[in-house]
């Protein structure tokens, strides 16, 4: 879709494209892909050609001044206003809204109506403020908290992203800090893994790298706070549909394996990954691993579970030391992706130092692929992009296409072999399979 096209060939090709989703789709269901390719590619064109739109009558001065519904939104997260406002859509009096939130109604009001121009919340009339489809996914306890990291350590560190790539300060990578989950990692032989990260300067703390801050779960109070804040938005984030542990389920196959394989979980967090692969294969065995004690701590072995649970065992682990487990499938989901190269190649040797006492042992990584300019769609070629400012702003990582991943496997050790690369219908993430070569 070139940029020479005119207003009026953009009209058309949102005409057609909407007139297909509106005769195959219910009301209010177009941002769901029901497993239908046709229906994804025409939801693909629509939104190309309103983004298109959208910027052949408008400038960069409206992007600019993006941050300012960040604002609104951080504003809304932090006072838990939408809890305040009636989820069956009964409107609310501004006032009454304000006094229970403890907020000013002032502010209150101009904050909601800011958001109303982006079709964030109603007023169906003088001075009351109701609940829209997108307001009431805030209340969501784990979207909601999506939406709070974001618009909180996520905005603060690209409010330093410049002033954090003109200083020479440098933090150390090494040390612990294998907790659930991941966000990117440094490009292969870049300077930057080592650079000071703009979360760093946001939250005055340049001792330790941005991943363990956001992650420690000990510490003050605010720490703390922010780290559980971390977790429920790396939960939140796991329920949009491009990131359903679904896709893991379907993207491997894990059918094939042969009974009592066991499955090691690195960095597994409460284990959801393994529940949704054991509840399609009770065969297997699983051992999720995290740092967190807590997490370990609260599987109760007396409590009545699901049938599919009873093959999964919690352990604590430091995904930068030797691995403990010798099993037969070593899954790492969005693990590396949150970590620099040299990070990242201490997490895949400590696991080596396993795989190499079990013949046949594989590694499973679960991650984003970069894609390559003019690859997709413009607005799939910005969903990398921005995630790569995110990961640059956050941790001093880079977005790594496929070719970066194959070097990055090869410094962790030359016969580590990427053997197969899957990337399920609609999901963000690829699946990797790697395997020891040795000769």
């Amino acid at each position: 879709m070139g940029d020479q096209m005119t207003v009026t060939a953009l009209a058309d090709i949102i005409k057609t494209q909407a007139e297909i989703l509106e005769t195959s789709l219910p009301r209010h269901a177009y941002t769901d892909y029901h497993g239908d390719k046709s229906l994804s590619i025409a939801r693909s064109k629509l939104l190309e050609a309103c983004d298109k739109l959208n910027h052949l009558v408008t400038d960069v001065m409206g992007i600019a001044q993006g941050h300012r519904v960040h604002a609104a939104l951080q504003y809304v997260c932090h006072f838990r206003l939408a809890s305040y406002v009636p989820a069956d859509g009964t409107p609310i009096p501004y006032e009454e809204l304000a006094h229970a939130a403890g907020v000013d109604t002032s502010q209150c009001t101009r904050v909601l109506q800011l958001l109303m121009t982006y079709h964030i919340f109603r007023e169906p009339g003088t001075r009351i403020v109701a609940h829209n489809r997108n307001s009431r996914v805030l209340l969501d306890e784990d979207t909601g908290a999506a939406v709070e990291w974001l618009t909180q350590e996520s905005l603060r560190s690209s409010a330093f992203f410049t002033e954090a790539r003109a200083k020479g300060r440098r933090w150390s990578t090494g040390g612990s800090g294998g907790g659930a989950g991941g966000a990117g990692g440094a490009g292969v032989g870049s300077q930057r893994q080592t650079a000071t990260a703009a979360l760093n300067i946001a939250v005055d703390d340049l001792d330790q790298p941005a991943f363990g801050f956001l992650t420690q779960q000990h510490g003050t109070t605010e720490t703390s706070m922010k780290a559980d804040r971390y977790a429920r938005a790396m939960a939140g984030m796991a329920k949009r549909r491009q990131l359903s542990v679904e896709h893991l389920v379907s993207g491997f196959a894990w059918a094939d394996l042969p009974p009592n394989t066991i499955v090691v979980d690195v960095g597994g967090g409460n284990g959801h990954c393994s529940k949704a692969i054991a509840s399609c294969n009770p065969r297997l065995q699983f051992v999720v691993q995290d740092t967190n004690k807590e997490l370990a701590e609260e599987v109760d072995p007396d409590a009545e579970e699901m049938p599919e649970k009873a093959n999964i065992r919690f352990m604590m682990y430091d995904f930068f030391t030797p691995q403990t487990v010798v099993g037969d499938v070593y899954l790492l989901r969005r693990i590396l992706h949150h970590h620099s190269d040299k990070d990242a190649v201490r997490i895949l040797q400590a696991q080596l130092s396993a795989v190499r006492n079990k013949p046949g042992a594989r590694i499973v990584v679960m991650d984003n692929i970069a894609i390559h300019s003019g690859t997709l769609s413009t607005l799939e070629e910005r969903k990398t992009r921005t995630l790569d400012i995110a990961m640059m702003a956050l941790f001093n990582s880079v977005e790594r296409d496929l070719e970066d991943w194959k070097e990055l496997f090869h410094q962790a050790d030359p016969n580590l072999k990427l053997v197969n690369v899957t990337k399920p219908l609609g999901s963000a993430l690829a699946v990797m399979e790697l395997r020891l070569e040795l000769t």
